[in-house]
């Protein structure tokens, strides 16, 4: 028999006592103080009741009263019995929703994370079943997302790894001579590879929150204004244009130079891959209420579908499944985005028509 079912029906049978007594004692005094009064007013009008003695209950009068005690403990007893039966009601109908939450908590603890209970009331204890389904529902996308990841990972690094791999199977067995090329095609591999282990690494610790940031005082502007005329050849080879377009009196921002200017530098990589020949690029950034810099990366591109807006910032999430390693990335960049973003306290968030091209936008 489970304990709290247990102390819910001691609980109803002491307040059941408590109250009974109490009543009791006091019905009990009040209805011998009246008989009292009752025989004194009946001997000053020459009828006293009994054997004629001032004040004092006859036989029947005294039956009464004995008669009365009795049905008061009659009533403490049924309402006794009736304190236990609802101390059980009530107890099962707590404890078994909270049997049932306990049990399926072990069961998520043992690895089945598709375990849900059901509402049991809109109570305090219906509040309790929501909240672990929730629980259980957002473990367990984790938990798809936590697979997922490690498959998304060990394709990407199972890429490059085979491309140098082969490589230099085929040079160690004299089937091929290998040029200056596919030297240069093997580097190219490897400094890829590093890339995509050092992304890893810093979205592992960002999403762990053990990822430090060294702020300083930065002028935005001139962050910008760097990173557009460092890709300013790349656009060029592209036939894209690329300008800032930005006000004199940008405040200073207290960030941590490297990774906002990774973020920027992602975004605008992001723009240019998507843009086509003849497109443009446009970065502005100006001052928000609440001591914010608003930045917008918009572009000319081919746009983002709609379906694929709530994902875009996950990690090794590509919008064209299409795309091939190498052109379109391995899916890290925004999922980096978000997470500096959010480390200094603002928000990225992007805004696309299909065929018209995107707006990403954050905030620090």
């Amino acid at each position: 028999m489970k304990r709290l079912t247990i102390k819910l029906s001691l609980l109803f049978v002491g307040i059941a006592l408590l109250s009974v007594g109490i009543t009791d004692v006091w019905i009990n005094q009040s209805v011998r103080a009246d008989f009292s009064n009752y025989c004194q007013r009946s001997c000053e009008m020459g009828t006293c009741p009994g054997h004629g003695n001032r004040g004092m209950a006859g036989v029947a009068e005294q039956r009464f009263l004995d008669d009365f005690q009795r049905s008061l403990w009659i009533a403490g007893l049924a309402a006794v019995v009736i304190a236990i039966a609802l101390g059980f009601i009530i107890g099962n109908l707590i404890t078994k929703p909270m049997s049932q939450l306990a049990d399926s908590a072990r069961k998520i603890a043992n690895g089945d994370l598709s375990q849900r209970v059901k509402h049991a009331s809109d109570d305090e204890v219906g509040d309790v079943s929501d909240a672990f389904n929730i629980m259980a529902e957002q473990l367990e996308q984790k938990e798809k997302s936590r697979k997922q990841l490690l498959a998304d990972v060990a394709h990407e690094l199972r890429n490059p790894l085979s491309v140098v791999q082969g490589n230099l199977e085929a040079w160690l067995d004299g089937v091929i001579v290998p040029t200056p090329e596919q030297y240069a095609s093997v580097y190219d591999e490897t400094v890829l590879l590093n890339r995509l282990i050092n992304d890893l690494r810093e979205l592992s610790l960002a999403e762990a929150g053990q990822l430090k940031l060294h702020l300083e005082p930065t002028d935005l502007g001139e962050m910008i204004n760097s990173e557009v005329a460092l890709l300013q050849s790349l656009s060029q080879e592209k036939q894209v244009t690329l300008a800032a377009r930005l006000i004199e009196s940008l405040p200073q921002v207290n960030i941590d130079r490297d990774r906002i200017r990774q973020v920027l530098h992602n975004l605008l990589e992001n723009a240019l891959r998507f843009t086509p020949a003849g497109g443009s690029i446009e970065v502005e950034a100006k001052s928000q209420p609440g001591n914010k810099i608003l930045v917008t990366i918009t572009d000319t591109g081919s746009g983002i579908d709609p379906a694929d807006l709530p994902y875009i910032f996950d990690h090794f999430y590509k919008a064209d499944k299409s795309r091939q390693r190498g052109y379109g990335g391995a899916g890290i960049g925004l999922a980096l985005v978000r997470k500096y973003v959010e480390l200094h306290g603002g928000r990225v968030w992007v805004e696309s028509e299909i065929g018209r091209g995107s707006t990403f936008l954050f905030t620090i």
